[in-house]
């Protein structure tokens, strides 16, 4: 069995780095490079599948891709040259923004397309991201479920208008959308029927397209109930540098809380639009201090963890983390808001249940809210990952305060963090990072 055996800390540690950059604005980056049509350079582009799965889709429409040399994250792009026909068949793969985001913008550049993904991706929901587009004029036809890939697109059909999105699904879905509305001939009104789930990350999306062109004036809103978008052109832009992904710092600031050491992220600071950046601030319910150096981020652990009550509805990619740090507390622990997990690359609900159950950690589900009872054992039996880098990460932490923490399938990393393996080694005393 393919498994990687964590070694726990011989003592505290006290670090300070900058991660690799976050896939959530570099795949904004790519679609809005893509609408601009002029060359770009992205700068501290994520390393993970799914942003190389979203740099197949330029690839496949006949943009030139390139990098230095394979270790850089930098990319340089320049568009296709004229009477380049585009490719007609394209995959996401597991990767839920490049399914979403690749939908919206095929729909938007002329051609006939095909867009599929993987077993686990065919099953993620679609439907009210294609109903809102057939809307605003889309030709779009499923080959296999209703309202799941794969596919068939009627490229350059969308015209604009006014529709309604449920909000309860994805907020991936109204990303999708913002950044196609300024592209079409015509005004594109966007209301949102319920409470948009993880609204941060449409910040994120609103932030990218302005550094693409898109003025705040184009884009009328009422909270997160209604957008209105006026046509315009994206802006070609030499160079856009991505910042550190927050939610791989999630990861170290929750081994710093494990184990009462100290880290801090270096380009991250608590305004960020990344909501992923307010995990410190569960970790300091729980006792952590949190750290703000001068162009950093970070939390300095406690003797002890007491446990939280928080709703991660605004930052769910946390949630796995944040799990496994409560299984460390003195207490219980309720995390709330977690309705988008069971639509993840895994039930993440579920599993975390049954991989928490082999620490001897009760748990119990309440509506949309997981209880963990804190006072972690060592585990049982190996973890299981289920295809999911989040479980990977998330409960290699367990490993640096536990004896026998065996983690499955360790390269399922590589969906959104594949060097996270040699970052974590960075935690290890010098004595330990000898042997």
């Amino acid at each position: 069995m393919n498994a990687r055996a964590i070694e726990p800390l011989a003592g505290p540690f006290d670090v300070r780095f900058e991660l690799p950059g976050s896939k959530s604005y570099a795949n904004r980056a790519l679609v809005c490079a893509a609408l601009a049509g002029a060359p770009c350079t992205l700068a501290n582009v994520s390393p993970g599948d799914d942003t190389a799965l979203m740099l197949n889709v330029l690839a496949d429409l006949g943009w030139s891709v390139t990098r230095p040399n394979t270790l850089s994250r930098d990319v340089k792009l320049h568009p296709p040259r004229p009477r380049t026909p585009p490719g007609s068949r394209f995959s996401a793969g597991a990767a839920g923004t490049v399914a979403r985001f690749a939908t919206a913008l095929l729909c938007a550049l002329p051609g006939r397309f095909e867009l599929d993904g993987n077993a686990r991706m065919r099953q993620r929901p679609m439907a009210e991201l294609l109903d809102a587009l057939r809307g605003l004029g889309a030709t779009i036809n499923e080959l296999g479920q209703p309202g799941c890939l794969p596919i068939a697109i009627e490229g350059g059909s969308l015209r604009g208008g006014e529709i309604v999105l449920p909000g309860g699904v994805s907020s991936q879905f109204l990303s999708a959308l913002l950044m196609v509305a300024p592209a079409l001939a015509q005004p594109t009104t966007i209301r949102i029927a319920g409470e948009l789930v993880s609204k941060p990350y449409v910040e994120i999306t609103l932030e990218v397209m302005q550094a693409f062109g898109i003025p705040q004036a184009c884009i009328q809103r009422d909270g997160y109930r209604s957008f209105r978008i006026t046509p315009h052109p994206y802006a070609p832009v030499g160079e856009y540098r991505c910042p550190p992904d927050g939610t791989a710092a999630s990861y170290f600031w929750g081994a710093a809380a494990i184990t009462g050491s100290v880290c801090v992220i270096d380009g991250l600071a608590l305004n960020s639009p990344q909501g992923d950046v307010r995990f410190v601030l569960a970790l300091e319910q729980m006792g952590c201090q949190v750290l703000q150096p001068g162009g950093g981020l970070g939390v300095s652990g406690p003797a002890s963890l007491g446990p939280v009550r928080v709703d991660l509805s605004d930052l769910p990619d946390c949630a796995q983390t944040l799990a496994v740090v409560a299984a460390f507390a003195e207490g219980t622990s309720r995390l709330e808001g977690l309705s988008t997990l069971r639509r993840k690359e895994t039930d993440r609900v579920a599993a975390l249940q049954a991989e928490l159950s082999k620490f001897l950690v009760a748990t119990e589900v309440e509506g949309d809210s997981l209880i963990v009872h804190g006072g972690a054992r060592p585990p049982t039996e190996p973890i299981a990952t289920y295809e999911d880098h989040r479980m990977a990460m998330s409960f290699a932490l367990a490993g640096l305060k536990l004896r026998g923490v065996r983690v499955e399938h360790p390269d399922v990393v590589s969906k959104s963090f594949p060097t996270f393996w040699e970052y974590l080694a960075r935690l290890l005393p010098p004595t330990q990072k000898a042997r």
